[in-house]
């Protein structure tokens, strides 16, 4: 694991292609079953979070409405919908 951090750290001040292609050996290291899945897995999420768009986590990222500027009707939809999910 020490390994996979230390090329990542070393990767994200490089250029942008290194970090593609690093992210791509991953992918294949995954897709070969080559190594252990968390292992590769944790150095996906390592190599996403420190090399790429840091000010934009997850696609729901700023998206949507506060909860102070959503309606009454859609507060109580919002807790209908998450009822649901927490029931399933």
């Amino acid at each position: 694991m020490a390994d996979c951090i230390d090329k990542i750290l070393e990767v994200c001040e490089n250029s942008e292609v290194k970090r593609y292609q690093a992210l791509i050996k991953l992918m294949q290291d995954l897709d070969k079953e080559i190594s252990n899945t968390i292992r590769v897995r944790n150095c996906l999420i390592l190599l996403v979070n420190l090399c790429f768009n840091p000010d934009s986590p997850d696609y729901a990222y700023n998206k949507g409405k506060t909860p102070k500027a959503l309606s009454e009707q859609e507060k109580i939809q919002m807790q209908e919908l998450l009822r649901c999910e927490f029931n399933n």
